[in-house]
């Protein structure tokens, strides 16, 4: 047996390898972080509204003001948008909220696609999913969504998604395979997720078996199983006690525009607290060029996130 001495010494050997991994990969991240003069991914929340109170989701702690964003501000960050379409590579319109809620949504996801942006996405419960809005994203050139599907029976989908019907789901899931089947469209692709936790028993491969012959694959369909995290300190479901070992990526890479116009720099800032700025007053460009975010690549680069609460509480930098 391994004497306590030698168990000592290889664990101590074990967390110095871990340590210079570490440190490596960072030197090595650090290196290739250069901030393009526009941002890559643009998360446009079109509304921080939602129909359903999901147990693992922190919407009771939700308290800045809820909206859909104007029609009008819209147009004026798709217009910049359209204008530096080269280095934009995605659009997200949703961020914390159901974006079905958003009438307009139809037409917002069209007036992107025309101003040049390669991918449109968003994330949705699907609950709202009527096929006469299926039709409507499809015209409009939606080119991928994502559903989240919390339970895989009315029982354990209802007590995770509170508020939101299984069945009625289910069939609106239903009716967007039909009928982009039947229009014989190649786009949107779908992403279903699911996300194991004790209200919904952490069925997945009941979960699987449940979608596996809807999706198409060949189209680029696909079934994710996620983990819970924290929101940025929204809930507590993993540990952040650790110090922070990875660099943040986030603010070279995306932004995050909330419905009234703030900007924050990751949709983990659930309560929309590290405001970098306000695109009603200024243009995606002047903020991801100005001092806020140049100041807080400089901080994460050195794995300083002291000024950041909401990255305190995050557990995607351990």
């Amino acid at each position: 047996m391994e004497s306590c001495e030698a168990m000592v010494r290889n664990k101590f050997l074990r967390a110095l390898r871990r340590l210079g991994k570490r440190y490596v990969f960072n030197l090595y991240h650090r290196s290739k972080l250069s901030a393009a003069h526009f941002p890559p991914a643009v998360w446009i929340e079109n509304t921080n509204l939602c129909n359903a109170r999901c147990v693992m989701c922190p919407r009771d702690k939700h308290t800045r003001p809820q909206g859909i964003m104007p029609m009008a501000l819209f147009e004026k960050l798709i217009s910049e948008i359209e204008k530096n379409n080269d280095a934009v590579t995605r659009v997200h319109l949703h961020n914390y909220g159901e974006p079905l809620l958003d009438k307009d949504l139809a037409l917002k996801i069209r007036l992107a696609k025309e101003a040049g942006v390669r991918q449109v996405y968003f994330v949705t419960n699907a609950s709202l999913l009527t096929e006469e809005k299926v039709h409507q994203y499809i015209a409009a050139g939606l080119d991928e969504f994502k559903i989240s599907f919390y339970g895989t029976s009315p029982e354990t989908y209802n007590n995770t998604m509170v508020g939101l019907d299984f069945e009625k789901t289910m069939n609106n899931v239903k009716t967007f395979f039909r009928v982009r089947k039947a229009l014989n469209a190649k786009h949107p692709r779908v992403l279903v997720q699911y996300l194991p936790q004790p209200h919904n028993l952490g069925l997945t491969d009941e979960f699987v078996s449940m979608f596996d012959d809807m999706i198409d694959r060949t189209l680029g369909d696909s079934i994710s199983i996620f983990n819970l995290h924290n929101f940025g300190g929204g809930r507590s479901y993993r540990d952040t006690s650790a110090p922070a070992c990875t660099i943040c990526d986030y603010p070279w890479r995306t932004m995050v525009i909330l419905q009234n116009g703030l900007v924050v720099p990751c949709c983990m800032d659930y309560n929309g607290e590290q405001v970098v700025g306000d695109v009603t007053v200024d243009s995606i460009a002047g903020i991801w060029n100005g001092t806020a975010y140049r100041q807080m690549r400089e901080m994460f680069k050195t794995l300083n996130y002291t000024r950041y609460p909401v990255c305190l509480r995050c557990e995607h930098i351990r």
